[in-house]
This record gives structure tokens, sequence and C-alpha cells, in this order.
């Protein structure tokens, strides 16, 4: 029985491509270098130091400080080139608070 050599390749390709599709399907990702998803669907907010804090992270810090909702907020750059967010919270369906929180993630006034 002679094979020919466009046999034997086409065969060895079949063979490679099923090797391969067999092998990435009996090891999935485990989620072990996957960060889980969080319980609510928010991401906490990132406090590293380095990191600057955008308005969308910050409104999620003055969330968890408070527990309100938030009505308005706003950036505000100052002269020495850093910045504060000021987010306005409805807190307890009564009071309105207003939260100053740095670019770094903390949480600086309180009015």
């Amino acid at each position: 029985m002679s094979w020919s050599r466009w046999t034997v390749l086409t065969a060895a390709v079949l063979f490679c491509w099923t090797l391969g599709a067999a092998l990435a399907q009996a090891a999935p990702g485990d989620g072990r270098y996957q960060r889980p998803a969080p319980p609510n669907g928010f991401d906490a907010p990132d406090r590293r130091v380095g990191r600057v804090v955008n308005l969308n992270h910050a409104i999620r810090i003055a969330q968890a400080e408070s527990g309100g909702r938030v009505l308005a907020a706003r950036s505000v750059r100052l002269s020495d080139g850093s910045v504060r967010h000021r987010v306005r919270l409805l807190i307890d369906d009564q009071r309105v608070a207003t939260l100053v929180v740095d670019q770094s993630g903390r949480v600086q006034r309180r009015r």
C-alpha cells in the first residue's frame, strides 16, 4: 500500500487540528487568572496609589461612602493641576450632601 505525499500531509494536518481542538476543549479556563464578576454588577473603585480616579469612579466611591442616590457630579481642576470631583447625593430620600473626592480616591470633605 503506497500513500502519496498529499495523503500523508492531509492526514498530518487533520491529526494536528484534531489534537489542538481536543486539548483546547479538555482544559478550559478555570478562572484562576480571571477576576470574578462582582455580585452587584459594578466594579469596586480602584484606590491603588498612583492611579487617577475619573468621575465615574468618584461617583462609585461617594455612593459606597454614603449609600445615597447621585443627583449631580462634576470634576474641577485646581490651580495646582490636581482634580477634585464634587458629587451631590440624596441621602435617605430627604437630605442632600456634597462629597468631594480627590484624584487618588480619598473622600476629602463632606458638606
